[in-house]
């Protein structure tokens, strides 16, 4: 069975403007860079931002990987704990993204969900601020193979 890393970032930018920045790294289980994406969503919060970001990044994988392990990696602790359960969803308008979320885990099969330091997540946040406002983020983080 293939497993495969997926990172994912969310900004809504600053000053948040109602449209966020989402970023999707996929890697396999080496580390290796498989495909990455980003694109825009609507979110006025960061944790919106950060949710519509695990949502596009799964929905992503089961299109291209169908059947693969996932561990899902994200510098958004507070989402890593309500999707693995430990922590309620209190705010109103993340409980349809966390449900989203979840149903995408339970149609994936096997995920995992770790929070990472933003520092190694930072091919993910390049693409969710190159989908924001494209103003070279890609180009300032470079080709850093020691990095997640």
């Amino acid at each position: 069975m293939t497993r495969l890393l997926l990172q994912v970032d969310g900004t809504p930018g600053q000053p948040a403007r109602g449209m966020a920045g989402l970023g999707i790294v996929v890697r396999d289980s080496a580390g290796k860079v498989l495909a990455w994406t980003c694109e825009r969503a609507p979110a006025k919060t960061n944790n919106e931002a950060e949710y519509l970001a695990v949502i596009a990044g799964l929905t992503f994988v089961l299109q291209r990987y169908p059947g693969a392990i996932v561990c899902c990696l994200t510098d958004s602790r507070i989402v890593v704990e309500q999707l693995a359960g430990r922590h309620a969803v209190r705010a109103a308008a993340l409980q349809p993204l966390h449900a989203r979320a979840g149903t995408l885990v339970r149609q994936c099969g096997k995920v995992t969900f770790v929070a990472i330091p933003r520092e190694l997540n930072r091919l993910a946040d390049a693409l969710a601020w190159e989908a924001l406002d494209g103003r070279g983020w890609l180009m300032r983080v470079g080709n850093d193979r020691h990095r997640l």
